[in-house]
């Protein structure tokens, strides 16, 4: 049975709360006239809010399983530990927040 560390969970759970605070913020920004650029997300969108969060959700939750399970395996030649991406992603995540909240600012 493989374990996992404390700090890659917590990792993970911040990362999921980043991706539903994207999401609100996106929902509130397309009410004042911005568009969703990513067309996967687009898509969703499409279906409503709630379909929308519920796939972002879930397309972060599987990303992340992802990640987890590979966790322990090198790839890349041991280059690159896919543990080490989740610091990556969550850096992404907050610059999304960053950009969204700039909108909010200027709009």
């Amino acid at each position: 049975m493989a374990e996992y560390s404390p700090s890659l969970m917590k990792f993970i759970v911040f990362l999921l709360a980043l991706s539903l605070i994207d999401g609100f913020m996106l929902l509130y920004l397309l009410d004042l006239g911005v568009y969703e650029f990513n067309p996967i997300m687009a898509f969703c969108l499409s279906f409503g809010p709630l379909f929308f969060m519920a796939s972002k959700f879930l397309l972060t939750c599987f990303g992340a399983t992802c990640l987890l399970v590979a966790s322990n395996s090198p790839v890349f030649g041991g280059r690159i530990h896919p543990g080490d991406i989740f610091p990556a992603m969550l850096f992404l995540y907050l610059m999304a927040i960053a950009w969204s909240s700039y909108l909010y600012a200027t709009i």
